[in-house]
C-alpha cells in the first residue's frame, strides 16, 4: 500500500461476499485485517473513505504548511495561516498513525513491517536530502551527517519510536496522562537538542491517544451533520485567531518551537514551569483544532479520496522540489514578496501535492518510496 498512515476499514466491505483484505499499509508498517482497537469490536475489512479524506486533507497542510514555511517572515497573511495550520495538522496526523498501529500492542509479527516500510525508505530519502544540501546549497560534505534526519524525516524515526513502545501503553492504567507527563517534563531533558527525539516526546500524547482510545468516541465526531458544521465553525473562527496571535500585539507571540514541537524548553528561552505551560497549551489548542478537523472532513467517497491512499508518496516527494526551490533561489524574486504571488505559490503547492498523488507517479517511483526490503528479513515462523 502506499498509505503514510494504515488504511481504514469499513463496514460494507466486511459483509461483501468474497471480499479481500488490503495489503501491507506504509508507513509505515503493515496493519493486518482484523486489528482489534482497544475497547472496541473486531476491525471489519476493507477501507473507509472517511479516514482516506483525512489523511488527504492532512497531507495537503503539510504540502502547504512547507511552502507557507518560505514566507511566513515576510507576510502576515502567510504567517497567520503558517500558525492556524501548525496549530493541529502533525498532531492529528500523529494521533491519526497511533489509531491505525494497534495491532503493534498485540502482534510481534507486527514489528517485522518497521524494517523494510519505514527504515528503507528513510535510509533512501534522507541521503536525498542530505545530497540536497551539498548539490544545490552547496553545503560541504561530511560523511557523519549522511543519515541524521534531515527536514521532514524526524516523522519516520518518531513513528519507529512510537510504534516500538506500542506494547508499553496496554499495561497502564492511564496511558493517555502518562504520555501526556513525560511529554512535558521531557521539554525540559537534555536530549532536546536533537528536534526528532524532542519531536518524538513532544508528540507522544497523540500517539498514544489514537493508540488507546475507543473506536465510538471517534465516531461520534463523523455522527450528526451539526458536528460538521460546528468543527468547521471553530477552524474559521481560529483564523483571525491565529492572525492577531502571531502579530504579538494583544496575546504573547507565538514561539516557532511550541508549534513544530522541536525545541526544549531551555532553548526556546523558557524555564521549567513556562515551558510546561506553553507545551500544556499546544496540546489543549491541538486537541480543540483537531476535534474540529476531523469533524469537518466530508464523510463520503469523493474525487480526492483515492488519492488518500498515497500520501506516503506525497509526503517523501513533495520536500525534494520545496528544498530545491528554496535552496536554488527561485522564492527570492520580486514577485513572491507580493499577495499574487502568495496565491501563485499556495495554488502550485496544491497542484504540486495532488500531482504526487497520482498513479504515474506512484508507478515511476514505486522502488524508492517502497522499495522490496522484505529480503532484509529471516523467514517468519508461519514460513512467509
Amino acid at each position: 500500500m502506499t498509505d503514510l498512515i494504515p488504511p481504514p476499514r469499513t463496514p460494507e466491505s466486511a459483509s461483501a461476499p468474497g471480499a479481500t483484505p488490503p495489503s501491507a499499509a506504509h508507513p509505515g508498517g503493515t496493519v493486518p485485517d482484523g486489528t482489534t482497537p482497544a475497547g472496541g469490536a473486531r476491525a471489519p475489512r476493507g477501507r473507509d473513505a472517511y479516514f482516506d479524506n483525512v489523511k488527504f486533507f492532512l497531507i495537503m497542510l503539510v504540502v502547504l504548511g512547507h511552502f507557507w514555511e518560505v514566507f511566513r517572515n515576510d507576510s502576515h497573511a502567510a504567517n497567520a495561516v503558517y500558525t492556524f495550520v501548525y496549530g493541529f495538522h502533525m498532531p492529528v496526523f500523529v494521533f491519526v498513525s497511533g489509531y491505525f498501529s494497534r495491532g503493534f500492542m498485540r502482534s510481534p509479527e507486527k514489528f517485522r513491517g518497521i524494517f523494510p516500510t519505514l527504515v528503507v525508505p528513510y535510509v533512501i530519502f534522507n541521503v536525498l536530502y542530505r545530497l540536497q544540501l551539498v548539490f544545490i546549497n552547496g553545503n560541504d560534505f561530511r560523511l557523519h551527517e549522511l543519515f541524521r534526519p534531515q527536514f521532514l524525516m524526524w516523522f519516520l524515526v518518531a513513528l519507529v519510536l512510537w510504534r516500538l513502545s506500542a506494547p508499553l501503553w496496554t499495561h497502564l492504567r492511564h496511558p493517555v496522562a502518562v504520555a501526556m507527563a513525560l511529554s512535558l517534563i521531557a521539554g525540559s531533558w537534555s536530549f532536546n537538542s536533537d528536534s526528532t527525539l524532542c519531536r518524538a516526546a513532544g508528540l507522544l500524547p497523540f500517539f498514544v491517544l489514537g493508540l488507546t482510545i475507543r473506536r465510538d468516541r471517534v465516531e461520534a465526531l463523523r455522527g450528526p451533520g451539526w458536528t460538521r458544521w460546528a468543527g468547521t465553525a471553530v477552524l474559521v473562527a481560529a483564523l483571525p485567531i491565529a492572525y492577531v496571535w502571531q502579530l504579538g500585539s494583544v496575546l504573547p507571540k507565538v514561539e516557532r518551537g511550541v508549534l513544530l514541537w522541536n525545541r526544549g524548553y531551555e532553548h526556546m528561552g523558557f524555564n521549567a514551569v513556562e515551558g510546561m505551560a506553553y507545551r500544556l497549551a499546544a496540546l489543549g489548542i491541538a486537541v480543540v483544532l483537531g476535534m474540529a478537523f476531523l469533524a469537518a472532513v466530508p464523510r463520503g467517497r469523493a474525487w480526492y479520496t483515492k488519492l488518500g491512499t498515497r500520501t506516503m508518496y506525497v509526503y517523501l516527494m513533495h520536500g525534494l522540489v520545496v528544498k530545491t526551490l528554496d535552496y536554488g533561489g527561485f522564492f527570492n524574486g520580486h514577485f513572491f514578496q507580493t499577495p499574487l504571488g502568495l496565491v501563485s505559490v499556495t495554488a502550485g503547492a496544491l497542484a504540486l501535492g495532488l500531482l504526487l498523488a497520482t498513479v504515474p507517479v506512484q508507478r515511476l517511483t514505486h522502488w524508492a518510496v517502497e522499495p522490496k526490503g522484505r529480503w532484509l528479513l529471516k523467514p517468519s515462523h508461519g514460513g512467509t
